[in-house]
């Protein structure tokens, strides 16, 4: 079982759906997690790597143990600032896995994490699954892969490489090699938005692994999204498996959580 809703207490302002298919992998590595509690909701998507069950096992770690903090958190800490805190506990967590012999379990796992505290959403990123917000009909991706691609768009930017460099690089097939995960040596890189997303009435988060979008184009999950709105359940799981039909030499673990803010008749914001 790769995913686990944590419903302790109903929020009729976000709508959840989730789905997740194992693909042509011989083990399933994601991880979805969706907790709705007194302190708000959370969701949240790993993408586990590791030999045999190793990512499966740091995939869940991670993903369960953000959501046991998030139920117990104290609420006066700034969200940006409990997300910071956990995403190096939980990385040290992961990197001092052990397997079955007692040794290094040498396993790591992506994490994209939404917070939404009434229409306030907050994320964080490590690694390289997506974060997309589908308001009326436009969907933005909030957040950045942490790959060598990236170092290199940086150096290209800095002026540290050529764009002939770039590209050489690009051809060498290695672009999307992670340079950050939880379960690294020393986590430096993590994305995190301190000013939160306002959302409104109808708009849609999704998150993901990369199975999703290295097979489907952006435009297709936004259409897919849309046609079946009526139902994120569905809307999920045709997601997953349109994105499995689509497949070029094998199909990566694939999974998707969507969550869909509804604006309450009268709400007012709590101060």
């Amino acid at each position: 079982m790769n995913i686990v809703k944590d419903m302790r207490k109903n929020d009729p302002r976000w709508i959840t759906g989730t789905g997740s298919i194992i693909g042509t992998r011989e083990y399933q590595q994601d991880y979805v997690y969706c907790c709705s509690c007194e302190n708000g909701l959370l969701g949240v998507v790993c993408d586990g790597m590791g030999g045999l069950d190793g990512g499966e096992i740091a995939s869940s770690t991670a993903a369960e143990a953000l959501g046991e903090a998030f139920a117990g958190r104290d609420v006066r800490m700034p969200v940006p600032e409990f997300l910071k805190e956990q995403a190096v506990i939980i990385n040290d967590r992961v990197a001092a896995l052990t397997g079955k012999n007692g040794a290094p379990l040498r396993a790591g796992t992506t994490m994209v994490a939404v917070v939404a505290e009434e229409d306030r959403l907050y994320w964080l990123s490590v690694g390289d699954s997506r974060i997309y917000i589908i308001r009326n009909e436009e969907m933005s991706q909030v957040n950045r892969e942490h790959n060598y691609r990236l170092t290199l768009q940086e150096s290209l930017k800095s002026g540290l490489i050529t764009r002939e460099q770039y590209e050489a690089e690009e051809k060498k097939g290695q672009a999307d090699a992670l340079i950050s995960y939880l379960g690294i040596s020393r986590l430096s890189l993590m994305d995190i938005n301190r000013a939160p997303l306002e959302m409104m009435d109808g708009d849609i988060v999704l998150l993901c692994s990369d199975g999703l979008f290295k097979s489907l184009s952006d435009s297709q999950i936004k259409a897919l999204v849309r046609d079946n709105d009526m139902d994120l359940d569905i809307a999920a799981d045709r997601l997953c498996q349109m994105a499995f039909s689509r497949r070029r030499g094998g199909q990566d673990n694939t999974s998707v959580l969507l969550l869909q803010y509804r604006k309450l008749e009268g709400q007012g914001r709590t101060i």
